[in-house]
């Protein structure tokens, strides 16, 4: 008997574990993403932003050694019935945010948000060689410009806050973050710079933002940007 209890119990741990709410979604920090939410069995993938709610489904799922496998699948807005479909967990080597991600047979490809990369791997970004930094929280100090690359000749974003105390400020197109502005730190370069007279690294950063705040890079999609690390304190 307690060898017949000893098998259920292991049979069972796997869905134990899966009991727990996961976030999936891009290998990105921005709040404007589809994510999918996995809960007791349940799946829903939606759009986490602004939209008219439409894209997505809902499933059930069973998890089984590192295999999803969903069922019952069914669009949200056109109540059609989709495809089943499955998905394994993987391991990204060279990510600078999130290291597992589900690679499923329908062509999604969805990171897991409680898996952050470790703080001190030596990654490369865009041709950089970095240091992750385990995505930690961080404030900017002075009123700091963010850059395309880690050169303080290199192009600056544009931000847009809503909610800021300064109301010279606030609702309106900056060149800069603002002082004491919460930030998210990604990276570092492997090397020093000097600006001036100040020794520093370079850090890519993406500022806490939402649908209607942040910074964006002209012409561009990029919304990950460096500063110079002389002007930001890193939490503990």
């Amino acid at each position: 008997m307690k060898n017949r209890i000893s098998i259920l119990v292991i049979l069972l741990f796997p869905l134990v574990l899966k009991s727990e709410k996961l976030i999936f979604g891009e290998n990105s920090i921005s709040s404007n993403e589809m994510i999918l939410q996995l809960e007791n069995s349940k799946a829903l993938y939606f759009l986490n932003g602004e939209g008219d709610g439409c894209d997505g489904f809902t499933a059930s799922f069973t998890y089984s050694e590192d295999i999803y496998n969903f069922f019952n699948v069914n669009s949200n807005c056109k109540n059609k019935k989709l495809k089943d479909f499955k998905c394994i967990t993987k391991i990204d080597e060279e990510s600078i945010k999130y290291q597992e991600y589900l690679h499923c047979d329908n062509k999604l490809v969805l990171y897991n948000k409680s898996k952050k990369v470790n703080e001190g791997l030596i990654r490369n970004f865009k041709g950089i060689q970095v240091i992750t930094q385990g995505l930690k929280d961080a404030t900017v100090t002075s009123n700091l410009k963010m850059r395309e690359k880690p050169s303080k000749d290199s192009k600056s974003f544009e931000c847009f806050f809503s909610h800021l105390d300064d109301e010279s400020i606030s609702n309106k197109e900056i060149s800069f973050i603002p002082k004491n502005y919460t930030i998210t730190v990604i990276a570092k370069t492997k090397n020093e710079d000097y600006i001036g007279d100040k020794k520093n690294f370079w850090y890519l950063i993406f500022p806490i933002s939402d649908s209607y705040n942040g910074c964006l890079l002209k012409n561009s999609d990029q919304k990950d940007g460096w500063v110079f690390g002389e002007y930001i304190k890193l939490d503990n």
